[in-house]
C-alpha cells in the first residue's frame, strides 16, 4: 500500500535556498542539539552507518488547528536527516497544505487541493504532503536531501 503512495499524481514547488528547519529543529544538526529525544529504534547500511528514529515524549503539536498524531525525528550518522509527522483526515490534508503554503511558498498550481502528494524543493530542504485516501491518513516531511538521498539509496539497494 505504501509504494502506491508514492506513484500518486504530485505537484511540486520551491522553497528558498536558506530554508532548512522546522519548529526549532535544523536539519543537518548533530543528535547532541536535541537531549530531549528519545531512541525509538536504530539500523544499519551500506551508505549510513546509523540510522535512527527519536521521538521527544510528551511532546504535542497543534499546525493551523490539524492536531499531529505522531511526531518522529530521523537522524543519519548523527545528523538531523528528517522530521516526520502524521495526521488523519482530508479536511487536516488541507489545513495542512494551507500552512505550508504560508509558512514556505505556493504551489503554482490550483489542482494542488486534488492531489496526492505535493512537494516543496530546496537546496537545504525538502518539504513533502501526502495523504491517502483509503486509510484517510497522511504524513508531512521536512528532510535534509543530501541525507535523504544516501539513506534511500542505501535502502533502495538493499537486496529483496
Amino acid at each position: 500500500m505504501a509504494s502506491g503512495l508514492w506513484l500518486a499524481p504530485a505537484l511540486a514547488g520551491s522553497l528558498g535556498d536558506t530554508s532548512n528547519a522546522f519548529n526549532g529543529y535544523t536539519l543537518e544538526s548533530p543528535l547532541a542539539d536535541y537531549p530531549a529525544l528519545k531512541l525509538l529504534e536504530t539500523w544499519q547500511a551500506d551508505l549510513v552507518k546509523d540510522v535512527g528514529m527519536y521521538e521527544n515524549p510528551g511532546e504535542t503539536l497543534t499546525l493551523n488547528d490539524v492536531p499531529i498524531q505522531k511526531i518522529r525525528y530521523r537522524f543519519a550518522d548523527g545528523l538531523l536527516e528528517s522530521v516526520q509527522l502524521s495526521y488523519q483526515g482530508r479536511g487536516n490534508r488541507d489545513k495542512l497544505l494551507h500552512w505550508v503554503e504560508d509558512h514556505y511558498g505556493k504551489v503554482p498550481a490550483p489542482e494542488h487541493l486534488m492531489t496526492r502528494m505535493v512537494l516543496w524543493y530546496g537546496k537545504q530542504m525538502t518539504i513533502t504532503l501526502i495523504y491517502d485516501t483509503y486509510s484517510k491518513r497522511g504524513w508531512l516531511w521536512f528532510a535534509a536531501p543530501a541525507l535523504s538521498e544516501q539513506i534511500n539509496r542505501t535502502l533502495n539497494d538493499m537486496p529483496d
